[in-house]
């Protein structure tokens, strides 16, 4: 059996899925299985992953089931021992998972590792704007504030996954800022220095009531996240605070980038196309 498993959620992703897929199928690493599941998609993503003819890949076609559910049903299909994240328009660079396998292989406690990725927004590329995080206390104590991790940056183990539940359906928006602070329930944390992905960013893809519904789980899930594990109370009110602000009006982002600095934007006002 494979000992990673990477698993993408697609619905209508068109424009950068099969770059997407080459940059996994280009991996150092090859002890690994690839599932996609097309997520009701009505472009040609059918037709783009009809193209791939490697055993590797294992296509699911179903209708919109949701991510939340979509990702479950992935995961728990898989047979890997380690989870590779990855969303359907960002990109793994070529030595992504050999380097997190090797790091989750010398750290059993470690049940969750990120690390460092590059923005992508058009076709410039940038180092990532969130805060670098990197070991465990850090992170716990961070995660009141702000999620320290890209989503296509992670890995985790399956078995603490399915402890954890999964993925919720009660976040439409954030189901991976929840599931990591349950799944420090479990075991410790990492944000490996190395840039192993490349995230696609994309300014202003959200309406304001998105906007408005994923500052709202936030909120939620910093104070599950300062309840469980505690952190700097400041900086935690800052970034209530500045969310508060933002339900209150959404067109203030400018002002709240004056008044608290910049270093949430990359995740509340450039909001990720999914």
């Amino acid at each position: 059996m494979p000992y990673v498993s990477v698993v993408i959620s697609v619905h209508n992703g068109e424009t950068h899925l099969e770059e997407c897929i080459d940059s996994i199928l280009d991996q150092t690493y090859q002890d690994f299985e690839f599932i996609v599941l097309n997520n009701g998609s009505t472009d040609r993503t059918p037709e783009i992953l009809q193209q791939y003819a490697t055993p590797r890949l294992r296509v699911i076609h179903q209708e919109n089931i949701g991510i939340a559910r979509s990702l479950n049903k992935g995961i728990n299909l898989s047979q890997g021992n380690l989870i590779a994240r990855l969303d359907a328009d960002d990109l793994s660079l070529p030595h992504r998972l050999e380097r997190q396998v090797e790091f989750m292989r010398q750290n059993p406690d470690v049940v969750l590792c990120g690390s460092r990725s590059r923005e992508l927004i058009g076709n410039k590329s940038f180092s990532q704007k969130v805060p670098y995080i990197e070991k465990d206390e850090a992170v716990r104590k961070i995660l009141s504030c702000l999620n320290p991790f890209m989503h296509s940056t992670t890995m985790f183990r399956k078995k603490t996954f399915l402890e954890t539940g999964g993925y919720s359906d009660r976040f439409k928006y954030s189901q991976d800022y929840d599931l990591w602070v349950r799944m420090l329930k479990l075991g410790q944390a990492y944000i490996l220095k190395d840039e192993l992905s490349v995230v696609r960013l994309i300014e202003h893809s959200f309406s304001n009531q998105h906007n408005r519904a994923q500052k709202l789980e936030g909120l939620l899930i910093r104070w599950n996240a300062f309840r469980e594990f505690g952190g700097d109370p400041v900086k935690t009110l800052i970034y209530s605070l500045k969310s508060l602000i933002g339900l209150i009006s959404p067109l203030s982002s400018i002002r709240q980038r004056n008044l608290f600095g910049d270093r949430e934007e990359s995740w509340d006002n450039r909001a990720k196309a999914k």
